[in-house]
């Protein structure tokens, strides 16, 4: 075992994504619920009755695990999640601040996060004398070969990876983690076929999470209400063995108009699990921070909230000194507002009440990066007759339930003028052409751009080989009936954008309206009514792009009322270890969800003009639920999740 997962100095990758996983290497726990072996069995009941006769002592220590107390020993990190700078300032924000005619300074808390997609953490591992394959649970299959050839010391050739269809992930799956690795080890050593699939009690000690945030929003603005300085500093925490931060000081750099900027990131170590990649990692609780800030600073100048946010809009991004490539976020607040009926909102707080219910509307803006990635597509065309030509479009992507296997044959049906039913897509297989997988919202915008390029491709390889000349754009049935071919094939290798040649910041904006009713007398929150509008560029397919949408939503208002992840100070166990105890939303939670889209057209951002909106959805839902909050009570809670407790103590953090 020690030698299957040796790590050879200068030969492994150190790529977040594609370095080796090192798993029972040492006898030290860095963290509570860390794997220290595996048990292989014919039987689940065999292999749990074994794990229990397997006997472990331990030479204790005092773990640091508290939040609190450890701050002390916070430093800069060298950079953040996606390579983004930890500090960044321009102009003189203290004097900014000193010179507002009004101030916000706040800090707002976000609690430990847990993902828990329906599908557990599952690997199916299967050698064949040096070569394996993987059948696995995963966002990115191709990231996946490079871990595991470097880790078991093998050729990547000799290593392939399937996930066809992946039951959620949302950033969880997006990296090989160790229980893979354990089952790959184990089915060497057995030589016979292992399935690990992990417990719901697991998955909160090992595949990640979105860390405890804590952040000082520093605002400034004349009398105007326009805003003079934006000061962010994050404070965070990160594991004993790697060092992970969100970027939530990006949406601060970018989203408002300020002459004076500073953001700051700051870690700490604690005997807790790496923090991982959590949807819309940064922005999520960046998000609620900022857009609670705003509405603070709005309702102490007796502005509308909405007003406030126009007055400090801008085309250019201060962060990058780019232009956006498009920016509709003023459209998506009018065109949210008009759907909500944000006029029939009162501005005084506890204005609106029914029996023991008192109501509330709040609004907050959102926005998150809108990537596009380099990308390899093949497709194959087959003339069964005449008119009777299918096509089969192959790449290595993934669905992680939001609609690939969908857009990507629309795409190429569209390009290649076939009836949808005639296009087979073939993903998640890293022998398919190589193609980022699902995450950072860049996979609808990435696939079917390279999905198009392979069948325009193939439409010009036939145009080339046929002497007819068309009066209007051919049909690939009509192009291979003229070229006298019955089958043919193309591939394209789309490279991915030269940060160095950019000349736009391209971002998806969007605007949350919501309407809570709070009890007065139990605190308890609900939440009839939600309205998202949203700015993405060119929407693929309404019925996909709704979805997620809503998906992205009510998994906000779970952060917003009811997620948290508790942990149990004295060993670093949580306390919440089940969906008994970890809540998330259920149907009766939800009430009516309004998605719309703002039409917009952006060019620049990727050669089929959509932008990412896999992680949009919950950005700044939770900031809306507390600003609507305040509007139903008057109390300004900067905490998440916003249970009874704190609604009834009235408290300010």
């Amino acid at each position: 075992m020690r030698r299957a997962c040796r790590r050879k100095r200068g030969q492994t990758p150190q790529n977040r994504l594609t370095r080796a996983i090192p798993v029972l290497q040492d006898n030290r726990i860095h963290h509570h619920g860390q794997f220290i072996g595996i048990v292989v069995a014919e039987t689940i009941e065999q292999a749990r009755h074994a794990a229990r006769l397997v006997a472990v002592s331990y030479d204790a220590r005092q773990p640091a695990i508290g939040f609190d107390d450890h701050l002390e020993n916070a430093y800069a990190p060298p950079i953040v999640n996606a390579g983004i700078k930890t500090d960044s300032a321009h102009g003189n924000a203290d004097a900014g601040l000193a010179a507002s005619a009004m101030r916000v300074d706040a800090v707002y808390d976000t609690p430990i996060e847990h993902h828990h997609p329906m599908e557990a953490h599952s690997t199916i591992a299967v050698w064949n004398g040096d070569r394996v394959t993987v059948h696995h649970s995963l966002q990115m299959v191709v990231e996946a070969v490079p871990t595991i050839a470097a880790t078991f010391e093998i050729p990547r050739e000799n290593v392939r990876v399937h996930s066809p269809f992946v039951g959620g992930g949302f950033g969880s799956k997006i990296q090989t983690r160790d229980n893979a690795v354990l089952a790959i080890l184990a089915a060497r050593i057995v030589r016979r076929p292992v399935k690990l699939m992990l417990t719901r009690q697991q998955m909160f000690m090992n595949v990640g999470l979105r860390q405890h945030n804590r952040q000082q929003i520093r605002l400034g603005a004349d009398a105007d209400g326009r805003l003079q300085a934006v000061v962010h500093e994050t404070m965070t925490h990160t594991s004993m063995t790697e060092e992970f931060v969100e970027q939530t000081g990006v949406m601060a750099r970018m989203m408002y108009a300020t002459p004076n900027s500073r953001v700051t990131h700051r870690v700490f170590r604690l005997n807790v699990q790496t923090p991982k990649w959590t949807r819309a990692p940064g922005e999520a609780p960046a998000s609620f921070a900022l857009e609670s800030a705003i509405d603070e600073l709005a309702a102490a100048m007796k502005l509308d909230p909405i007003a406030l946010r126009l007055r400090n809009d801008t085309p250019m991004d201060a962060d990058t000194g780019l232009p956006f490539s498009s920016r509709s976020l003023a459209e998506a607040l009018h065109l949210g507002a008009e759907r909500f009926g944000w006029h029939e909102r009162k501005a005084e707080p506890r204005a609106t009440k029914r029996g023991h219910w008192l109501i509330g509307h709040g609004v907050a803006a959102s926005s998150r990066g809108a990537p596009f990635r380099g990308a390899s597509a093949r497709v194959s065309i087959t003339r069964r007759s005449r008119v009777d030509v299918h096509a089969l479009v192959e790449m290595a992507a993934t669905d992680i339930g939001t609609g690939s296997y969908t857009i990507v044959a629309q795409a190429a049906a569209d390009a290649l003028g076939l009836p949808l039913d005639r296009v087979e897509v073939r993903l998640g297989d890293s022998a398919l052409p190589r193609t980022p997988g699902s995450g950072g919202s860049w996979g609808a915008g990435t696939f079917t751009a390279a999905a198009q390029a392979a069948c325009r491709q193939a439409m010009d390889e036939l145009q080339a080989r046929s002497t007819l000349k068309f009066v209007r754009p051919p049909t690939v049935a009509e192009l291979m009936q003229a070229a006298g071919v019955n089958a043919h094939s193309a591939s394209v290798d789309m490279p991915g954008p030269e940060p160095a040649k950019a000349t736009h910041s391209h971002y998806t904006f969007g605007a949350n309206f919501c309407e809570v009713w709070v009890d007065e007398d139990l605190g308890i929150v609900k939440i009839p009514r939600f309205t998202a509008a949203i700015a993405a560029g060119r929407i693929l397919n309404p019925k996909t792009a709704r979805s997620q949408i809503v998906g992205g939503i009510v998994w906000g208002l779970g952060n917003a009322l009811m997620e948290e992840s508790v942990l149990d100070t004295r060993d670093g166990s949580f306390i919440t270890r089940t969906l008994a105890d970890y809540h998330v939303p259920v149907n009766l939670d939800i009430g009516d969800i309004d998605v719309v889209f703002v039409p917009e057209t952006d060019p620049r951002v990727n050669p089929m003009g959509a932008k990412g909106i896999g992680e949009i959805g919950v950005i700044s839902v939770a900031a809306a639920v507390a600003n609507a909050v305040y509007n139903a009570t008057g109390r300004r809670v900067r905490s998440l999740p916003l249970t009874p407790d704190k609604l009834l103590a009235g408290a300010a953090g």
